[in-house]
């Protein structure tokens, strides 16, 4: 089914000269890179989805080496990154513009800057350009940390209650980030041109509101780059976890069923727990984390509320791999009962 907003069906294929601007939608994961690659090739403009950092241009241009440019970034996937510059260093050779474009994320890095200078948190909220960021990093870090308190100890449906929370506000955030790159993307646009543009799934708003920066002008696609390996693996395309889904739900309709989004944010509690957060690199298994976020989704949809609460008492408290042992053995407990 497709989320609101989407395009339509065979949207990619309906005025193939208009097309001017593409937004591949993929995972930061090694196993995405040769998908990812054959894309920005086939554009004039690359726009990253980050920040844009002071030693780009010169780590694009070799002045400095790949290593020391990714040691001033809080990387979680350091190994995507450094093949990642090694590609955008062989794009920028073939006459490709590359933009890093994320406004929402280079005001919070002043924020942070301002606060760590001895500004207070009314001086910043009081200035225009920083106020509607600061507000809704302060809604979401807040919703964050009430999850965390009550997520060891407090009843099942506390800890649900406050997913739900987190994930209102981390729509609201959401929303005004993809709002926010939109607009500069907007700006950066040129008549003629075709731009690529690097989105994470959890982004799909961007094309809403990109949509409605660009009005009556370039076509947009639509991609999500690693959709033949996951349909493939019999999978959905976009492949996300029950939490992500509950936090584009809320981003992108006026309403949810409250059991439907109770069973998401059970759901979610139960995944986190199980899936790998640390880099995976393509061996034995060519898309490792695909087949990991496949295998823990298989599992967690087929859970109801009551079963979510009672799985979840179990492995709260447990490391990953203990988890996942203990749903599997649940799971077949549950089979053998059926």
């Amino acid at each position: 089914m497709l989320l609101l907003g989407s395009p339509p069906l065979g949207f990619a294929w309906l005025h193939p000269r208009k097309i001017m601007i593409t937004i591949g939608f993929s995972s930061h994961h090694v196993e995405a890179l040769p998908f990812i690659r054959p894309q920005m090739e086939e554009h004039q403009v690359i726009v990253l989805e980050e920040p844009p950092s002071p030693h780009f241009p010169e780590m694009l241009q070799g002045a400095i080496s790949k290593e020391n440019y990714l040691m001033e970034l809080d990387s979680g996937f350091p190994e995507f990154d450094r093949q990642m510059c090694a590609l955008l260093r062989d794009l920028r050779r073939q006459g490709k513009r590359i933009i890093q474009v994320e406004p929402y994320l280079e005001r919070l890095l002043q924020i942070h800057e301002l606060l760590a200078s001895g500004k207070t948190p009314e001086e910043i909220s009081r200035r225009p350009e920083f106020r509607e960021v600061y507000e809704a990093e302060r809604k979401a870090t807040g919703a964050l940390i009430s999850y965390y308190s009550v997520s060891t100890a407090e009843a099942f449906s506390a800890v649900v209650k406050a997913v739900k929370v987190f994930a209102r506000a981390d729509a609201l955030r959401l929303t005004l980030r993809e709002r926010l790159r939109a607009r500069a993307i907007g700006s950066l646009y040129r008549p003629g041109e075709a731009m690529y543009v690097e989105a994470g799934y959890i982004h799909y708003p961007i094309y809403r509101y990109l949509r409605q920066e660009m009005g009556k002008g370039p076509e947009i696609k639509v991609v999500y780059l690693l959709s033949p390996v996951i349909k493939r693996l019999k999978g959905k395309r976009r492949n996300m976890g029950p939490g992500d889904i509950l936090t584009l739900h809320y981003a992108l309709h006026s309403y949810l069923k409250e059991d439907r989004a109770d069973l998401l944010a059970a759901r979610s509690l139960i995944y986190i727990k199980l899936i790998e957060k640390e880099e995976l690199l393509p061996g034995k298994s060519v898309t490792p984390h695909i087949e990991d976020e496949m295998r823990v989704n298989r599992l967690v949809n087929r859970l109801d509320f009551s079963q979510c609460e009672e799985l979840f008492q179990r492995i709260r408290l447990s490391k990953r791999q203990q988890a996942l042992e203990m749903a599997q053995a649940y799971m077949k407990t549950r089979r053998g009962t059926g």
